[in-house]
């Protein structure tokens, strides 16, 4: 299905990006039109970055403009997508800042004071989007990527690669730079289509004037530009399938699947990487809320006899992670969550006895059936549900962890 092939009926569309989570919902007394208007370049930086992510639209029509209303009151309360809850609250968004008091202005992203003749685009709804969104234009419109600028003898690597004009070397036009800026603000003000018509215009008059090296460097820029937004595929849902696209909180669900009074907030995985040679290595991850914290991973050397006690080596790793916290007074994790089955379970629990640590609940996933164990049972949890899926994410990241330790100490005793 294209945008032609949309009702012109009242009804409300979902955006969804490649994760099949919900960015955008709208209303509209003409589906198919108000559609089409978010593809036509109007709507700034920010429109550009919403449709950048877009890769399906989900449509329902509705008898009329009212209940397409309440309907996208009840999508936006349950779906919560990110570009509809911008501006709702007293948070400061990133801006895309274009320096045009420089002679060679530079697109940066801030959240401060722009200076006095800066063109500022924006907001956007967080800055890895608005970074993800300044590399594109900054590489499409050859603009210079040195925080510092000063002139150089040779240019840098963008400029082979020819992703920058490279006004570092003293060989740039500033008239040609100027131009680009002029055109990326053109862009930025949503003038998409006025835009492409002034590059065609141009690219022709070069050829017409055998500039063929100049018209080519803008047929690459008209190129580039059509890439940005994504092949986008269109689809009619029901009211069965907006009930399924509810944003589930992993959190709450692990909260309510354990039985807890409260959400946990940090979550830490252990596992353990061994082979007959030796070289026995565990590691503990963090997660804090569903986001990993490097900052809290260890590695560990096993430092008891040389054995395939696996059990052995969970305990040893656990005790001396939760020593560590006990001594430094801080934060015990709400869950651990252990490589295994019920006998590494009751391993970690023994050496949270040995501690005297209590109010940390212990659940071991056992990888070959996917099962989880959870005070010695086997707990009732679907494989599909969200808590589920980021135990799994915890288990997979506390393995790669160890696994990576193990082969570097493998390879450095073969070196020996």
């Amino acid at each position: 299905m294209k945008i032609r092939d949309l009702p012109s009926k009242p009804g409300v569309y979902i955006f969804m990006d490649s994760a099949g989570k919900a960015i955008y919902a709208g209303k509209a007394a003409d589906i198919k039109k108000r559609v089409r208007s978010h593809f036509s370049g109007g709507g700034g930086p920010r429109q550009f970055a919403m449709i950048s992510r877009l890769r399906t639209v989900d449509f329902i029509t509705t008898k009329n403009e009212q209940e397409a209303l309440v309907l996208e009151d009840h999508l936006i309360k349950e779906l919560k997508p990110r570009y509809n809850i911008l501006l709702r609250d007293d948070k400061t968004y990133p801006f895309m800042e274009i320096t045009l008091g420089e002679k060679y202005p530079v697109l940066k992203i801030t959240r401060e004071k722009p200076g006095k003749r800066s063109r500022v685009f924006g907001p956007f709804p967080n800055t890895a989007d608005a970074r993800r969104a300044a590399r594109i234009l900054e590489d499409v419109f050859l603009l210079r990527k040195c925080k510092r600028f000063r002139v150089k003898d040779k240019p840098c690597l963008n400029r082979q690669i020819r992703k920058c004009l490279s006004p570092c070397t003293s060989q740039t036009d500033p008239d040609e730079y100027r131009q680009n800026i002029d055109e990326l603000i053109m862009f930025l003000e949503g003038k998409r289509e006025k835009l492409m018509q002034s590059l065609k215009k141009k690219m022709n008059r070069h050829k017409k004037k055998l500039q063929y090296e100049k018209a080519a460097k803008i047929r690459d820029r008209i190129s580039a530009l059509e890439k940005i937004f994504p092949m986008v595929n269109f689809r009619k849902i029901n009211a069965e399938k907006i009930k399924a696209l509810r944003k589930i909180d992993p959190l709450e669900d692990l909260k309510n699947v354990l039985k807890l009074k409260a959400k946990p907030d940090i979550i830490e995985g252990f596992d353990i990487s061994h082979t007959s040679s030796g070289q026995a290595a565990g590691s503990s991850v963090r997660f804090s809320g569903v986001r990993p914290d490097k900052s809290h991973y260890r590695k560990y050397n096993i430092k008891q006899l040389p054995t395939s006690d696996d059990l052995e080596m969970i305990k040893e790793v656990v005790y001396r992670r939760m020593r560590r916290l006990k001594e430094e007074k801080k934060q015990f994790p709400d869950i651990i969550l252990i490589d295994g089955g019920r006998g590494q379970e009751n391993a970690a629990k023994q050496a949270l006895q040995l501690l005297a640590v209590k109010n940390v609940n212990v659940l071991a996933l056992a990888k070959e059936k996917g099962n989880i164990y959870y005070r010695g049972k086997k707990l009732d949890i679907k494989k599909d549900s969200e808590a589920f899926k980021l135990l799994k994410r915890i288990d997979n990241e506390a393995h790669r962890f160890a696994h990576g330790h193990h082969l570097k100490r493998r390879k450095k005793e073969s070196e020996n």
